[in-house]
């Protein structure tokens, strides 16, 4: 498979069609839930061709995980990389975490389902992208070691605090009926509350890493 930094240039575009069809149908009905069918369907394709590229679903599921996991890396692993500050690589993490999920809602869905279904799947990619080296969170938890070491930020477990800015990125998407009835802005304009709480959420976790 190519290393490109697009990870849709490693595929044709008939498993483009089928990866993007599939993660739909998969997100909504499930790994268990989705059909085959369903998912030739939805890519404008028959049965058997879709058969000719993935011999069951096990393995298309397994295809489509892995592809929307290195998109999820590469879509703003590089900005990380660049950024020049600990407050910098924060703001990056931050937008481009929630610009990923707001932009591919059912990337998060596939990612919540396959937590729920003991995430065995979710652990192995994320322990390779580890290894590599450039997995955003990881990337974020070297640079919160680093700025601690150096006292631009006050001392904190940089794992725990990676957990919080990822749950805090993610919660509101995945309760956003919840968030529509506790923030009103939220159900009126949902575009705008998405940036406004970027904005907050990098204020709130910056200033609380301030040196004390």
């Amino acid at each position: 498979m190519s290393n490109s930094a697009d990870p849709s240039s490693a595929y044709s575009d008939t498993e483009r069609a089928i990866f993007d069809a599939a993660l739909q149908v998969f997100a909504r009905e499930g790994r268990h839930g989705a059909r085959m069918q369903s998912i030739a369907d939805a890519a404008d394709i028959n049965k058997a061709m879709l058969h000719y590229y993935f011999r069951d679903k096990a393995t298309l599921y397994e295809e489509v995980f892995g592809y929307t996991m290195r998109r999820f890396m590469a879509s703003f692993g590089e900005s990380l990389k660049e950024a020049p500050t600990f407050k910098e690589t924060l703001r990056v993490f931050i937008d481009g975490y929630v610009e990923f999920v707001r932009s591919d809602e059912a990337a998060m869905r596939l990612m919540v389902q396959e937590n729920l279904a003991g995430g065995h799947l979710l652990g192995d990619h994320l322990r390779r992208a580890k290894k590599r080296g450039g997995a955003p969170p990881k990337i974020l938890v070297d640079t919160i070691e680093a700025a601690s070491a150096a006292d631009e930020i006050r001392p904190v477990d940089p794992h725990q605090t990676v957990l919080s800015v990822v749950s805090t990125c993610l919660f509101f998407f995945v309760a956003r009926p919840t968030v529509e009835v506790m923030h009103p802005t939220a159900g009126d304009d949902w575009e705008g509350f998405v940036e406004d709480r970027k904005e907050h959420l990098f204020e709130l976790i910056y200033c609380g890493l301030a040196p004390r």
